[in-house]
């Protein structure tokens, strides 16, 4: 998570993710993210999702970019609404 220290617009975050970009590596990658904003659209918070061997290599990403903060790392598990649908039965009786 990085807790950005003034609200941003997508414009002004670019220079910081086109750095980052820059760093990643085969063991760290970003896949996406989620921002949470102010009324104004601007990011406040910024939840991203990585594909990496560890923490650490993210952590090795974000170091050669110190401008970009970072909070903490934490592992997490994708949860979406077909993950709790019940599952389609065939019918007892043929349709004909």
């Amino acid at each position: 998570m990085h807790t950005l220290p003034q609200p941003a617009t997508p414009e002004e975050l670019t220079p910081l993710v086109t750095e980052m970009l820059r760093h990643e590596a085969l063991d760290a990658y970003w896949v996406q993210s989620w921002a949470e904003t102010n009324e104004e659209g601007k990011a406040l918070r910024i939840f991203c999702e990585w594909n990496a061997k560890d923490a650490d290599a993210v952590k090795r990403v974000f170091e050669k970019v110190p401008t970009f903060p970072l909070d903490h790392i934490r592992p997490m598990t994708k949860f979406d609404s077909d993950s709790f649908r019940m599952p389609v039965r065939e019918p007892q009786v043929p349709i004909p």
